[in-house]
């Protein structure tokens, strides 16, 4: 492993890298994807446990990881906290986009990952940046604060939430006293009604600033949760699909033959077939004219899924339109 620490922003932020040592016997770590790491402490600190352990999972995964150490309220006005936060994630980002060569990074497959008030400037960058990343981890992060919290002026990430927002992968606990886990069900809702990528975890138990859920990395002891601790894998996978742009639900193949598996749609725009669905099945061509959706489903997934359609005149629209082929 090569670690450097390289200077962020106009305060005292640091950005410290974990990239994987190259050789030949290693051919598949020569570009890796790369994860931009946020800790959390309330934009007073930014902690220990989640940074370096992280970044050390990451890099046992086949990432290379860097651990954003921004300007928080212990070094800056409170005023003006989440402004150099913010552009040193900016920064950050993109001396990981002009470095990739070196650094041996894609630069289209970097993710940003915060915990926490980690969570809140990640969220930020991903939906205020004048950069943003491929997609967004975001862990028990504080979204809906609006104004001053924790000695912080901070923006309210869900506003901001629009159809640029990456895909994000988001967890938290129903146990959390600190922050709600509303919080991460409001973030996913409004990327669920943009039909942006998403996927959320609430963990029943567990408090706050869990971490990776593993007993190295918690204080105090109680919070080691060995449940929680799935998110990571979880959002391996989740990334493993966003980065080779996996369609959410794969498309079947388009049928070529008239018949149930051809879609409602196809089947009303083609002039031999419309007349038989007219004759046979009024009641689907009038529902779909209510509810064009429909058209995007095939003949025998519509009748799966609803079992409106009376049997014995469905089995013989399927019969006329079979002799159509």
């Amino acid at each position: 492993m090569n670690q450097f620490t390289h200077p962020v922003g106009r305060r005292s932020a640091t950005l410290t890298g974990y990239v994987q040592q190259t050789s030949s016997a290693l051919p598949n770590l020569n570009v890796c994807p790369a994860v931009l790491i946020c800790p959390g402490g309330g934009y007073a600190y930014c902690t220990d446990r989640e940074a370096e352990p992280v970044a050390l999972a990451f890099l046992n995964a086949g990432y290379n990881a860097f651990v954003l150490r921004y300007t928080v309220s212990t070094s800056c006005p409170g005023a003006e906290v989440f402004d150099n936060a913010l552009a040193e994630a900016e920064e950050s980002l993109t001396y990981l986009h002009d470095h990739a060569e070196e650094l041996h990074i894609d630069p289209d497959k970097i993710a940003v990952l915060g915990f926490s008030a980690g969570a809140h400037l990640t969220g930020a960058l991903g939906t205020m940046g004048r950069i943003r990343p491929a997609a967004l981890l975001l862990g028990y992060g504080v979204y809906a604060a609006d104004g001053v919290a924790m000695g912080v002026q901070m923006p309210n990430v869900l506003n901001h939430i629009d159809a640029q927002t990456p895909p994000s992968f988001l967890f938290a606990t129903q146990g959390d006293r600190l922050v709600p886990a509303s919080n991460s069900l409001d973030f996913a809702s409004r990327l669920a009604a943009l039909h942006t990528p998403y996927e959320i975890h609430i963990f029943s138990y567990g408090d706050h600033g869990a971490s990776l859920g593993t007993l190295n990395v918690t204080a105090p002891r109680s919070h080691a949760n060995p449940d929680l601790a799935h998110w990571f894998p979880m959002a391996l996978r989740f990334l493993e699909h966003i980065f080779r742009h996996d369609e959410l639900v794969p498309q079947p193949a388009e049928a070529t033959e008239y018949g149930p598996d051809m879609r409602i749609g196809k089947l009303l725009d083609d002039p031999a077939s419309a007349p038989l669905l007219a004759e046979h099945l009024p009641e689907l061509v009038e529902l779909v004219q209510t509810y064009p959706d429909c058209r995007a489903l095939t003949l025998k997934k519509f009748q799966l899924f609803t079992q409106t359609l009376p049997q014995e005149r469905f089995d013989a629209c399927v019969k006329a339109l079979t002799a159509l082929n």
